[in-house]
């Protein structure tokens, strides 16, 4: 794959960069293919074909739709009961995206997932509490499913090694995992159009546990 480094490919798309970065999150199947060496990004040249008229969104629409996304998640986060709310106040170690090299549909992305879970559950159970918000989502440019999730564990001296397995349980695919930062508001991307259907679960070897801690803090607030 051809890549080049970020003023090349302002030069090539004729789109400014910050242009090319609200493309890149809005779209993080592709960003996944982004390489990072150096301390820059270099950007597949054959992705200059998304930056045409017909790929780009007008930016009235962009923020128009951005504007029901935060409006969904206000009125989530508004319910203190809700799914999002819960996920939105708990810890997140590392965000991350999984664009599968097969086409796979819904139940083979969640069948991965599950499979990542066991495998970190079996190297690490017994040493952390391991947790994982999963959603899994079609690709804009291809037919196919792709996944992004959070993880979070409690021993921190085992995520550098966690994130090392995740790369080699997806060494055939295209992984991407990231440090979490609540003001890049990935997991606000997770939930942004709600959490209807099977396309989306949360992991945890001590679910109980912070399920009773959460619902004791609600007892708290509302006392």
């Amino acid at each position: 794959m051809r890549i080049e480094c970020l003023k090349e490919f302002i030069k090539r798309t004729n789109k400014s960069k910050s242009t090319i970065i609200r493309f890149y999150k809005k779209n993080p199947e592709l960003k996944a293919e982004v390489k990072y060496a150096r301390g820059k990004n270099y950007y597949p040249i054959d992705h200059a074909r998304y930056f045409d008229s017909e790929i780009m969104f007008d930016e009235n629409k962009e923020l128009r739709q951005e504007n029901r996304s935060m409006k969904n998640l206000i009125e989530c986060l508004m319910d203190k009961n809700s799914m999002q709310t819960r996920l939105w106040y708990m810890d997140w170690s590392y965000f991350c995206t999984v664009a599968y090299k097969l086409e796979r549909n819904k139940n083979s992305c969640r069948k991965m997932m599950n499979g990542l879970f066991d495998t970190l559950i079996e190297r690490y159970g017994d040493q952390t509490d391991i947790r994982i918000f999963f959603t899994t989502e079609p690709f804009i440019n291809k037919v196919g499913y792709h996944n992004h999730f959070v993880i979070h564990a409690t021993n921190k001296s085992l995520l550098e090694s966690i994130v090392d397995d995740i790369s080699l349980y997806f060494e055939y695919d295209r992984s991407d995992c990231r440090v979490y930062d609540p003001y890049q508001a990935g997991l606000f991307y997770m939930v942004k159009n709600g959490m209807m259907g099977e396309d989306w679960d949360l992991l945890g070897n001590n679910l109980k546990a912070e399920g009773e801690k959460f619902i004791n803090e609600l007892i708290s607030v509302g006392s």
